[in-house]
Parts: C-alpha cells; sequence; structure tokens
C-alpha cells in the first residue's frame, strides 16, 4: 500500500502545479490557434525551444523531488480510504529515493531527442493528412448510421 500512495503522491506533485504554471509564465512551447502541423513541427525540431523546454522542466523536477511528501501521503491514504504510512514531515522524493537525483538530468538530456521524435511524428502526419481524410470520409459513408 505506501509504494502505491507515493507513487499516487508523486503524480499529484507533478500535476496540481502545471496548470498554474502554466497560466503565470510563458512558455516556450506556445503557439497560435489553429496550429499548423509544419508550425508545430517547426517549433518542436528547433535547436533553441527544445534547450528551453529541456532547461524548464529540469528545473521543475528539480523542484518537486524536493517537495515534502508527507502531506501527499496523508491526503492519499484520506482517498483510499486507509490509513497513510507514517513519513518524516521534512521527507522529499528525493530523500526517499536519492537515485531519482539523476532524474533532472536524464530530463534535459533526453527531452529534446524526445521533441525531435515528436516533430517527425507530425510531419509524418502532415503528409498522411488527406489520406486520412479520405479514409474517414468512407468509414462514415459505409458505416450505417442509424445505430
Amino acid at each position: 500500500m505506501s509504494r502505491a500512495l507515493l507513487a499516487a503522491a508523486s503524480l499529484v506533485a507533478i500535476a496540481a502545479p502545471m496548470p498554474a504554471f502554466a497560466q503565470e509564465t510563458e512558455t516556450p512551447l506556445e503557439v497560435e490557434e489553429p496550429v499548423e502541423l509544419a508550425d508545430l513541427t517547426d517549433k518542436l525540431s528547433d535547436p533553441e525551444r527544445q534547450r528551453e523546454v529541456a532547461l524548464m522542466a529540469r528545473a521543475i523536477s528539480e523542484v518537486l523531488l524536493d517537495l515534502p511528501v508527507a502531506p501527499l501521503m496523508e491526503a492519499m491514504g484520506q482517498i483510499a480510504g486507509e490509513e497513510a504510512p507514517m513519513v518524516e514531515p521534512g521527507t522529499t522524493l528525493r530523500s526517499l529515493a536519492p537515485q531519482a537525483g539523476r532524474v533532472p538530468e536524464e530530463i534535459e538530456r533526453n527531452l529534446p531527442r524526445a521533441m525531435d521524435a515528436v516533430s517527425a511524428m507530425a510531419g509524418a502526419a502532415e503528409i498522411m493528412l488527406p489520406q486520412l481524410r479520405e479514409l474517414a470520409q468512407r468509414l462514415e459513408e459505409t458505416i450505417p448510421q442509424d445505430r
């Protein structure tokens, strides 16, 4: 039970600040509506933008590793309807899993490669878009509408 609570608490810690962070800061991936796939491909493959996003993600992960987990564990115990494991008040994710200290560096190193991969997939989707639209049209004509 304690590992499940710790994992859930970690997810809450990661997800909770994201909407507020996104509202208060201008992100390097901010795009205008509507998004053209070509524009998205260019933005995702831009080395400077990749560096900015990787540094931002590293900074966020550093902060998350140093958040106290006791309040999160207690909240997750209440949600699960179970007794939360006792956690010292100053305990952080970094202190629970010292090897997790490598995560920010790994994020910074690997995020540009992941952005390149997404950029390539967006480029492929753009090439395939006419065929996908045609397929959707044929499916719409083929599937009975009276369901």
